[in-house]
C-alpha cells in the first residue's frame, strides 16, 4: 500500500498529539512553525535549506521544540531531495510521523492546472489557506526566490498562475552573468536614480519588479471581473510591498505554513483530549 493511500485509510482517526510541526521548504530557506491543536502558532523559525544536509540539522531543530507533544510533522517542499531528507531526519532522529504533501498527502482542493503534478505544492497550500480564510476569488503573490502570482476562483479552485524571477534571483543573475556588475545586498534604494552601480541594481530589482507585479495584477483583474482579494506572502513580501502600487489586503508571512496545517488537518482532524 502506498503512503498516500495508507494516510487516507487513517483519515477518520483523531490525533491527540499536542502540536503539529509544519514545514515549508523553499529553494533558499526552510520555514518551520509549531501549531497547537487550535491552530495557533506557538513558535516559528527559519533555517537555510542547505543546512538540512548537515549532521547537526536535527540538533538545530530539536532546540526549538518542546520536550513533549510533537509527534506529527507535515512538509511542503519545492526541493524534493530536501523534503525527503527532512522527513527521514524527523522520523529517525525525532521519532515523528512525517508526511510530505503532494506525495503522502494531497492538498485538498480542486487543481485546474493542465498537468496538476507540475504545480509546486507551496502554491497549492497557499491557495487552500486563502480560500479557507476569505471564501472569495483571490490573487496570491508569493515573494520568494521566485515571484509567483496564483489565482483562486470564487469556488475555491486553483486556476493557475504566473512565475517571474524574484529579487534574489535577479540580483544574483546580474552578478553571475556579467563581467563587471558586483554582487549587492538587498537594501531599499534611496532614490530613483542610482549614484552607484550597487544602488542602480537595487533600484532596478526593487522598483522594476514592483512594476512587473503591478502590471500582472492589472491584467489579472481585467481577465477576472469582480473584486479579487490580494494576499501577499513569502520572505520578501514586506520588502516588496512598498514597490507595488496595488494595496495588499493582507501580508501574511505564515500563509504557506497555515496551508500545510490545513492540508494535514483534512486527513487527521485535531481533537481536544
Amino acid at each position: 500500500m502506498s503512503s498516500i493511500y495508507a494516510a487516507r485509510s487513517d483519515k477518520k482517526k483523531l490525533i491527540h498529539t499536542r502540536f503539529l510541526l509544519a514545514v515549508d521548504i523553499g529553494n533558499t530557506s526552510a520555514h518551520f512553525a509549531l501549531f497547537s491543536k487550535e491552530g495557533r502558532v506557538r513558535a516559528q523559525w527559519r533555517m537555510p535549506t542547505s543546512s538540512l544536509k548537515e549532521k547537526a540539522a536535527w540538533k538545530a531543530i530539536r532546540r526549538r521544540l518542546p520536550a513533549r507533544g510533537v509527534e506529527r510533522a507535515a512538509i511542503a517542499s519545492v526541493v524534493p531531495v530536501a523534503g525527503e531528507l527532512l522527513k527521514g531526519i524527523l522520523k529517525k532522529q525525532g521519532g515523528m510521523k512525517a508526511y510530505l504533501l503532494g506525495k503522502d498527502l494531497k492538498v485538498p482542493l480542486v487543481n485546474r492546472y493542465q498537468n496538476p503534478h507540475q504545480v509546486g505544492v507551496d502554491r497549492l497550500v497557499n491557495a487552500l489557506a486563502v480560500w479557507r480564510e476569505y471564501r472569495k476569488a483571490a490573487v496570491i503573490l508569493d515573494f520568494g526566490t521566485a515571484i509567483t502570482l496564483d489565482v483562486v476562483s470564487g469556488k475555491g479552485e486553483y486556476l493557475g498562475g504566473i512565475i517571474a524571477p524574484g529579487v534574489e534571483i535577479s540580483i544574483e543573475a546580474l552578478h553571475s552573468k556579467t563581467a563587471l556588475l558586483p554582487e549587492v545586498g538587498l537594501l531599499h534604494p534611496k532614490g530613483l536614480i542610482g549614484k552607484s552601480t550597487a544602488e542602480s541594481i537595487r533600484i532596478g530589482c526593487a522598483v522594476g519588479l514592483g512594476g512587473l507585479c503591478d502590471r500582472l495584477i492589472h491584467e489579472l483583474r481585467e481577465a477576472f471581473p469582480g473584486k479579487l482579494a490580494l494576499i501577499a506572502t513569502g520572505g520578501y513580501a514586506k520588502f516588496m510591498a512598498r514597490y507595488c502600487h496595488n494595496a495588499m489586503d493582507e501580508i501574511d508571512p505564515l500563509l504557506t505554513l497555515k496551508g500545510v496545517r490545513l492540508s494535514f488537518s483534512h486527513y487527521f482532524p485535531q481533537k481536544n483530549p
